[in-house]
């Protein structure tokens, strides 16, 4: 009887035991998979996960001494537990970032408005051809202003402001830098592992953060857990995808690897008339290796770099008759219009752990895009009014830029108050170098309503820019975060100096050498209720040196500042899946840049715009299996100053009003069998009207749009079946300077997904 009690004893100790290591694993493996943040959110930007010793009997690996001696002598030896989570529960929300103050900070801490989109969103809204696609359901961003793009550039708008280019980072460094034509950096969305949309003025931790936000793109880096992802794609328009994510680690995780990469070949909606169906077409190749090195637990070092080649052809600028009305006329030619880019890039991370106390951190990244640029420019109508000269011009740009991040953290108490104290220096230095050619002889001109292509286009020989910019800047920054009780406050202060050097031909004299220096500074406030309710104020500044030539003035372009106030508050419910947001805000900014297209695209100073609003957002499993995304943004955007007389009016391509909502469900809560490993999703998108010129006299009219999805998971294998504009709207996203932006068709992509 004794031996009874003492072996059924054993067993309940035993189920225990294995229960407990069980849950323990399951947390693991999804911590390594990326869905706990210190993983997720920017390897190595968090404290080095310390060896997990998990107490498994067979699993030899996570066990030290006792616990092996212990397993030798136990009179029975349980089977090893495997646990293998696809993590396709985890939903939409995310919790902590980094991107916010460069500490791990959960988001109701932060005094500002920030939307985080994760790697899971991203595969189930199928966003796999331009990055932009992945904004499409956050509140005060608006996209595509220029209609569909199959150039790659990255038209974004944040808050009523082109941040194109200045809301561009990667990893928590800027990837800004600006060509003085055409060259930007761009970026594949299957490189990343989230987004972080950071909204307001940011620069006083980032440098060259813009007034309207930026936008954090965080990449796919090494993890603990092998990955083995392949995946194919085809959908209309010929569209043909191949993308692999191979990832491994020795047996102690001190080195792992991991490599993705992507190829793409596919024509596109952007048409010429009268020539058998000849579309603009886009080929794309990137490539990323990335290295992991942690020789002790206190110490992280990565090491990664990627390639991106681009090829593409025409976008669709549809030309306007002499009246202003729209036709299928694209203005290029299908022979002679070509955007291509080769870019590249090397990085490195580097984390220290002094003690609990002291981290530091070093991030690095060099870059280079090298972009040849050939179209042609509108050049007036005959007095036919249908005949619309042109000129042909091509350019060769090279765009460097380097960026460096230090700065130690320190985590210290002084009494009932916490601090998490931040210092730091950061360089950025950008060099773009311009040759522009023009055609000497006579470039075919076009009929409008009777468009012929592949005209004889002679090829531009006469150099008529030839300059150099180089951009230096040096920023110092302090922050402090204090919690006391319930309270959180956050200051932050930062001291910028930079220097532009210019040289190019057409300016008199043609070297050019200005420096320019400014204090910018953030306070916020926030309360945490315990019920997950925090409500929130801040003020924000932002202070940005402008890339590019004010070709118009003759000099460079004066940096742009900005201040902003914001209330708002933040809802997670404790336990919950679930994160809600609501902002109120004011923001003034001078020295704003207008693309004229009337010009061929060259920037110009508007003057002060201000900027007030409100935006919500809803991030929430609804219940089990149903997750949902809702954002709504007003946004009343006026021209306070400017050099024309346009005071009062809104700036051109803003909407005042956007909204939008995604819901996807898995059938497999219904718990029929038949339906497990189904899902299906669909959302809509309403985009407000906005005006075509800075008199506000002409109007392009709202549209709203409908997404789907169709998925399906057996075994290792999954399948989706994205439709994209499934009714197919015809609709525009502007007018400007004699073009019609068409919007993106309907698109229905399939794609097969294999983890093995």
């Amino acid at each position: 009887m004794k031996a009874y009690i003492k072996t059924n004893k054993w067993l309940k100790q035993s189920k225990k035991v294995a229960l407990s290591a069980a849950l323990q694993y399951l947390f693991l493996t999804i911590s390594v998979n990326g869905y706990a943040y210190a993983q997720q959110a920017d390897p190595g930007s968090a404290k080095p996960d310390k060896k997990e010793k998990i107490a498994v009997p067979g699993m030899v690996d996570g066990q030290d001494d006792k616990q092996k001696s212990a397993a030798a002598d136990s009179p029975a030896v349980l089977p090893a537990v495997v646990i293998k989570d696809k993590a396709q529960t985890a939903g939409y929300v995310t919790s902590r970032t980094v991107s916010g103050t460069k500490t791990d900070t959960p988001l109701t801490e932060i005094p500002q408005s920030i939307s985080i989109i994760n790697r899971r969103e991203l595969d189930m809204r199928g966003v796999h051809l331009n990055f932009t696609e992945a904004l499409r359901y956050v509140p005060g961003v608006v996209v595509d202003q220029f209609g569909f793009n199959g150039t790659g550039f990255e038209y974004i708008g944040m808050r009523g402001f082109n941040v194109q280019t200045t809301g561009n980072f990667r990893d928590n460094l800027s990837q800004q830098g600006t060509g003085l034509y055409f060259g930007a950096f761009l970026t594949d969305p299957y490189a990343l592992e989230r987004v972080d949309v950071l909204r307001g003025p940011t620069s006083v931790m980032f440098g060259r953060g813009d007034a309207g936000g930026i936008v954090n793109r965080i990449t796919k880096l090494p993890t603990a857990t092998p990955i083995r992802e392949v995946e194919i794609q085809y959908g209309n328009f010929d569209r043909k995808r191949i993308a692999a994510d191979f990832g491994l680690a020795n047996a102690d995780g001190t080195l792992m690897f991991r490599l993705v990469t992507t190829a793409l070949d596919t024509d596109t909606q952007v048409r010429f008339p009268n020539t058998n169906g000849d579309r603009a077409e886009i080929r794309r190749f990137y490539i990323a290796p990335s290295l992991t090195w942690r020789p002790s637990d206190r110490t992280s070092i990565t090491l990664f770099g990627d390639i991106l080649n681009n090829r593409s052809g025409a976008g669709a600028f549809y030309v306007a008759t002499s009246d202003g009305r729209p036709t299928n006329t694209l203005l290029g030619d299908p022979a002679f219009t070509r955007y291509a880019t080769d870019q590249a890039s090397v990085s490195y991370k580097i984390e220290h752990h002094f003690n609990e106390i002291f981290t530091a951190r070093q991030n690095f990244r060099f870059m280079r895009q090298d972009g040849r640029f050939s179209d042609l420019n509108p050049a007036g109508f005959n007095a036919d009014n249908h005949t619309l000269n042109r000129s042909a011009f091509s350019t060769n740009e090279r765009l460097d830029q380097t960026a460096l991040d230090t700065h130690v953290q320190a985590r210290v108490n002084t009494g009932p108050v916490n601090h998490t104290v931040l210092v730091g220096i950061d360089w950025t230095r950008t060099n773009a170098s311009l040759r522009y050619m023009a055609s000497s002889g006579i470039t075919p001109s076009i009929d409008v309503l009777n468009p012929v292509y592949f005209q004889p286009i002679p090829t531009p020989d006469i150099l008529a820019i030839d300059g150099t910019q180089k951009i230096d800047q040096v920023g110092f920054y302090v922050q402090d975060q204090l919690k006391y009780q319930n309270w959180v406050l956050t200051l932050s202060g930062r001291h910028d100096r930079v220097s532009t050097v210019n040289d190019i031909n057409v300016f008199t004299p043609p070297y050019l050498k200005s420096t320019d220096s400014a204090y910018t500074g953030r306070a916020g406030l926030t309360y945490l209720f315990s019920n997950g309710i925090a409500p929130y104020v801040s003020y924000s500044q932002s202070f940005l040196p402008q890339s590019g030539v004010n070709f118009f003035e003759n000099r460079p372009f004066d940096p742009t500042r900005a201040s902003q106030y914001e209330v708002g508050v933040k809802y997670q419910p404790p336990g919950s899946r679930s994160l809600f947001t609501a902002a109120l805000f004011d923001l003034t900014k001078t020295n704003v840049l207008t693309p004229d297209l009337r010009a061929g695209g060259l920037l110009t100073l508007t003057g002060e715009v201000r900027s007030r609003g409100a935006e919500v957002e809803a991030r929430t499993e609804v219940f089990r299996g149903l997750n949902f995304i809702g954002a709504f943004t007003y946004n009343d955007v006026k021209v306070t100053e400017s050099v024309n007389d346009v005071v009062g009016n809104m700036p051109v391509r803003v909407p005042n009003l956007t909204t939008s909502g995604w819901l996807d469900y898995n059938l497999a809560a219904l718990n029929i069998s038949w339906l497990k490993g189904f899902g299906i999703g669909g959302g809509t998108r309403y985009v407000g009207r906005v005006f075509n010129d800075e008199e506000n006299t002409s109007i392009t009219p709202s549209f709203t749009l409908f997404d789907a999805v169709v998925r399906y998971d057996h075994g290792p294998w999954r399948f989706f079946l994205n439709a994209n504009n499934i009714f197919n709207e015809k609709y525009y996203s502007a007018s400007s300077g004699g073009n019609f932006f068409r919007g993106t068709e309907r698109s229905v992509i399939g794609t097969l997904k294999l983890n093995f």
